[in-house]
């Protein structure tokens, strides 16, 4: 049915004329997302208004488990799944925060409780200018969470700020590794597929370095004590760091905040909030724990000006492929996909890349090392 979706152009009368002879559940949907946009929900037709044919094909397609055409029509309509309020505060008294918003764009954060109405407001903004289906799954993954965080709440330990989108992007990452070249549609799977599809997102182990990486990214997990340790990097660094852009300041944070305080952990999670790719903020995860060890290890050290983290991934990444050229004849590319699927804690591994940079790093400039105490990395 590619005619249904190229209809947007045509005039009121021809889509309603295609909408009298199509027979397929997409092709109506389509057509009628084209005459409602046009039209507006009230807009007349031989089988009534545009929203009641909506409803009527919302219904259609949920006996029929057409589930792409139940969420596009039922977010068209506008719906409210039962239970979202209760379930975000279900998110937010275990000390996270939610996140709506279609991976890739904008996101509004909710720290508070709020009315359903609110809500509404919030994901049919965020969501209907990308994908319309997106913002009917994204209250469906958070009543999944509300009820998997109540029974199972160590499965979300190190997810600090719940991205709905970023964990729709995990799991359409993990459809993809497992599908075999057969990738299926997100927004086509069941309700009860969604929800087993999430479990498998938040507790499954990869070998695979690279799908870790974009998985423990898009779910935003990070390392036991990983905000005390970040805290840490920042006593050590007088002009502090950017990530992305963002500018985390040494003064005044450390005097306006404390160690163990929520918010430092939020502003920490805003920073890498600025990072676009999921195994990407992953990688950057790592530099920071492996900063941390160094500087622990070696506490004369500290950094001289503000360090720009994503030059030090940058310089890894170049050490990286060096050592591919040397050793295998590969030429040195921008792709960092190699990079992000080599193991961690292993010789030859991102460790040891992200160390010898954030070292290099450490001794530019004038830097007072006490010779009783040498430098150590490992």
């Amino acid at each position: 049915m590619l005619y249904c979706q190229d209809m947007s152009g045509c005039p009121t009368w021809e889509v309603i004329q295609h909408l009298q002879t199509c027979t397929s559940l997409k092709g109506q949907s389509l057509l009628l997302r084209v005459l409602l946009k046009r039209e507006g929900p009230n807009f007349i037709t031989d089988e009534g208004t545009i929203v009641d044919r909506l409803e009527r094909l919302c219904r259609k397609a949920g006996d029929m488990k057409y589930w792409s055409v139940v969420r596009l029509t039922a977010s068209l309509c506008g719906k409210l799944v039962d239970s979202l309020a209760p379930s975000i505060t279900n998110v937010l008294v275990r000390g996270k925060q939610v996140t709506l918003g279609v991976f890739g764009h904008e996101e509004e954060v909710i720290s508070n409780p709020l009315s359903p109405g609110e809500i509404k407001n919030i994901v049919y903004s965020k969501c209907m200018p990308h994908d319309e289906r997106e913002a009917v799954l994204q209250q469906e993954m958070i009543i999944y969470i509300g009820n998997i965080i109540s029974t199972t709440p160590e499965l979300f330990d190190g997810i600090l700020k719940i991205r709905a989108g970023w964990f729709i992007q995990a799991m359409k990452n993990e459809l993809k590794a497992s599908s075999e070249g057969n990738q299926q549609d997100i927004h086509g799977l069941s309700p009860s597929a969604i929800k087993q599809l999430l479990l498998t997102v938040l507790t499954q182990k990869r070998e695979d370095w690279l799908h870790r990486r974009q998985l423990d990214g898009a779910l935003g997990r990070t390392p036991k004590d990983f905000y005390d340790k970040v805290w840490q990097i920042l006593e050590r660094s007088p002009a502090g760091f950017t990530v992305s852009g963002f500018h985390l300041p040494q003064q005044p944070t450390l005097s306006d905040m404390t160690l163990s305080e929520m918010n430092f952990a939020l502003l920490v999670e805003r920073m890498l909030g600025r990072i676009a790719q999921p195994e990407y903020r992953q990688i950057m995860v790592e530099m920071l724990m492996v900063l941390s060890t160094i500087l622990y290890r070696n506490p004369e050290l500290e950094f001289q000006g503000c360090v720009e983290l994503d030059k030090l991934v940058q310089e890894s990444f170049q050490y990286f492929q060096q050592d591919q050229s040397q050793s295998h004849g590969q030429e040195k590319q921008d792709d960092m996909t190699a990079f992000f699927n080599t193991p961690a804690g292993v010789q030859h591994g991102t460790t040891s890349y992200l160390a010898k940079a954030a070292v290099n790093r450490l001794l530019q400039g004038n830097v007072n090392i006490d010779q009783n105490e040498p430098c150590t990395v490992s």
